[in-house]
């Protein structure tokens, strides 16, 4: 009788276990992720789209501090676009205007603009680990994508990194004129899957200003990949994790 007993314990004490682990692994049911600098290795598309671009134009190398200061005007022209004070086909020309001008350049920025978007579409580079994550979420969530960036080059990028299967719906700025962390985006988002219930739902990028004050707009928890140890700077993520790969901890908490 004291066997049997034990046994009836060992095996409520299991269930309930099980039913703890499943209660905590479906805190969420739905992920929603930024593309570049989350899944997508943008920095590395960059670098080899200008200096592919640079050569087909001036049939040489560009000087060694461009790519530097390229990213600079153009991370200051996405926080302008990302504010709404700027548009998106004002902003493909102006960030290689600009760039002309400071390295005293002779050449038509809307024809560079469009060789360069041309070779952006051809980056489908995956970050470490992203791969791995997006097979082992779509085991157990429903996922989206939310990129603030240019319909065309996003979805050959999306395509040449074949991760497009991943995804229920891929959301880009430039496809509905609203870009994050304007709470709309995530709306859209929202309606497409016919999500309800808010606190079901993360938000997983690497950026504070678009990504996770994003989704704190939109009234859901968000998940900021802080790969280089920056502050929030006021911003208040839901979690903070150094690279892709800890989500699962996440997850799984």
């Amino acid at each position: 009788m004291n066997w049997v007993w034990s046994f009836e314990e060992i095996v409520k004490t299991l269930l309930l276990s099980f039913l703890v682990a499943i209660i905590h692994l479906m805190k969420y049911k739905t992920l929603l992720f930024d593309l570049d600098g989350t899944i997508l290795d943008f920095s590395k598309t960059e670098e080899a789209a200008i200096n592919a671009t640079y050569k087909i134009v001036f049939e040489t190398k560009p000087a060694e501090n461009l790519l530097s200061v390229y990213h600079k005007i153009n991370s200051g022209l996405w926080k302008e676009f990302e504010k709404g004070s700027l548009e998106i086909k004002d902003l493909k020309k102006k960030r290689f205007s600009d760039l002309f001008v400071y390295f005293d350049l002779n050449a038509d920025p809307e024809n560079f603009s469009n060789i360069y978007l041309s070779e952006l579409g051809k980056g489908g580079y995956l970050l470490e680990g992203a791969m791995d994550i997006l097979n082992y979420c779509k085991k157990n969530y429903r996922l989206a994508a939310i990129t603030n960036g240019i319909g065309d080059v996003q979805r050959s990028r999306i395509d040449k990194a074949g991760i497009g299967k991943y995804f229920e719906t891929v959301i880009i700025s430039e496809d509905i004129g609203i870009a994050k962390p304007d709470p709309e985006i995530f709306t859209i988002a929202f309606e497409k899957m016919k999500l309800t219930k808010k606190d079901e739902v993360l938000m997983i990028g690497d950026s504070l200003s678009s990504d996770i004050l994003g989704g704190i707009n939109a009234g859901i928890d968000t998940c900021w990949i802080n790969g280089h140890n920056m502050k929030s700077g006021g911003i208040e993520p839901t979690y903070t994790i150094s690279n892709i790969s800890k989500l699962k901890e996440i997850l799984n908490q």
